[in-house]
């Protein structure tokens, strides 16, 4: 009765593109650049991504004939400004910016949870049966986004992952719109909060 009360009664997104969810994926590989070459490698690649789909945008409509772009782009991006893939992109380099002042294993982890959660969220979430009352999210897709983004953030900010995890994917199932901005913003919120209080609890109990 309980699993009945979840089946999912909305037809699922019809502009799911997997290219674009494996390209999504790829961004979780911006913390290993940043750790391993240095943050200003990778702030440098994220500013170069961002003009090279700027100016792409610019002569859309010489090249979306292309089949390579048709798997890219979703139908309402045709002919207007895609831009959920520059909130993307705007998101990773911010978090990159914000890792020179904030615990910077936080913030990588915050990109993870975009790239990642919200990667696994769609893919695995497209062939779940169990959504959330009207909308086409479902819960597997949350579960699998939670998984992967704690196991994925892990190396990048320890136990404080999980409550990365679970705020992002928590705004991601909730949002319509813009989660490429919302969500790795609550996931480094969240996680900033929970360091917070294990340190006062830490100061208490010491």
């Amino acid at each position: 009765m309980v699993l009945k009360n979840f089946a999912c009664t909305v037809p699922r997104s019809l502009s799911y593109l997997p290219l674009r969810k494996v390209v999504h994926l790829f961004g979780a590989l911006f913390p290993v650049i940043a750790v391993y070459s240095g943050k200003e490698t990778a702030v440098g690649l994220v500013i170069f991504l961002t003009f090279l789909f700027l100016g792409m945008e610019l002569i859309k409509p010489k090249i979306r004939s292309y089949s390579l772009f048709k798997v890219l782009w979703r139908k309402n991006e045709y002919e207007k400004f895609a831009s959920a893939p520059l909130l993307y992109l705007v998101s990773i380099l911010a978090l990159l910016l914000l890792s020179y002042r904030l615990d910077e294993g936080i913030c990588y982890a915050s990109i993870v949870v975009l790239a990642v959660g919200d990667g696994l969220a769609t893919i695995i979430g497209i062939h779940g049966k169990m959504c959330y009352g009207d909308s086409s999210k479902t819960i597997e897709g949350t579960a699998a986004g939670i998984l992967g983004a704690i196991i994925c953030g892990f190396p990048f900010a320890g136990p404080l992952s999980i409550a990365g995890g679970i705020a992002g994917m928590y705004v991601e199932a909730r949002s319509e719109r813009s989660d490429n901005l919302t969500v790795p913003f609550a996931a480094l919120l969240g996680m900033l909060v929970m360091q917070f209080l294990v340190n006062i609890y830490v100061s208490i109990t010491a």
